[in-house]
């Protein structure tokens, strides 16, 4: 199963859930962090619980 990631709100990221390794809140008041297998980090505008 694949997601969208929204690295901005005009882009974003296919991203197969398998290789999602780690979920991370950000410490400001949107958006979370995804740590992927191959060592990809990606920088998400929306919320760790959206996706």
């Amino acid at each position: 199963m694949f997601i969208k990631v929204y690295t901005s709100v005009n882009n974003f990221i296919l991203v197969n859930v398998d290789h999602i390794v780690y979920l991370n809140p950000s410490n400001s008041s949107r958006g979370c962090t995804l740590i992927l297998d191959t060592g990809v980090r990606l920088d998400s505008i929306e919320d760790y619980d959206v996706l």
